[in-house]
């Protein structure tokens, strides 16, 4: 009867995931058995919260590993170009698969989707609108945004890593994109 009870609270547990998304611009991803850090995972991806403790919780990421780079975990991969697109997290040592599970902080995370994306939102608008009028980004397909921002990333001022982090926002916010408007 124990067992059977015990696997019923484990089969809830999975059957009631909830939609969550991360918050925080890059956040740590543990191994759920050592908690070690394994890799990371950037600001508005998707995830599956499994389990909620004090100050972790257990979560699950859908996507595709990338084209480019078996250790990043995508949206999904262009089907003309092969181009990974909205990158959702990088591995240290494995290989990304859809379905892996990491620890993450609790407080890294939020039940809704756009406030995850609010302040790349802001950097964006604001980084773009100081020479001309910035593209609402559902004026493009996810895999024209590559070419527009790298276009004006000498202009613009921007670095690498901010650069990535406004094509994360631009795809994952285009007319094909898996991002919602703010409610």
């Amino acid at each position: 009867m124990k067992k059977v009870l015990f696997l019923a609270l484990i089969l809830g547990n999975f059957a009631f995931a909830k939609d969550m998304w991360i918050y925080n611009i890059k956040t740590n991803l543990l191994d759920p058995d050592t908690k070690a850090v394994v890799g990371e995972i950037y600001e508005g991806t998707p995830v599956n919260l499994i389990k909620k403790d004090d100050e972790f919780s257990l979560i699950e990421i859908k996507g595709e590993a990338s084209a480019m780079d078996d250790k990043v975990l995508v949206y999904k991969n262009d089907a003309t170009t092969g181009m990974p697109l909205v990158s959702f997290l990088t591995l240290n040592d494995k290989k990304a698969k859809s379905g892996d599970k990491f620890l993450v902080k609790s407080s890294d995370l939020t039940d809704k989707e756009y406030p995850s994306w609010e302040e790349i939102e802001l950097v964006y608008y604001d980084t773009c609108t100081s020479c001309h009028a910035g593209h609402h980004p559902a004026e493009h397909l996810m895999n024209e945004w590559d070419a527009y921002l790298s276009a004006m990333q000498y202009f613009a001022k921007i670095n690498d890593e901010e650069k990535a982090r406004i094509l994360r926002f631009l795809e994952a916010h285009a007319k094909d994109g898996f991002a919602k408007e703010e409610e």
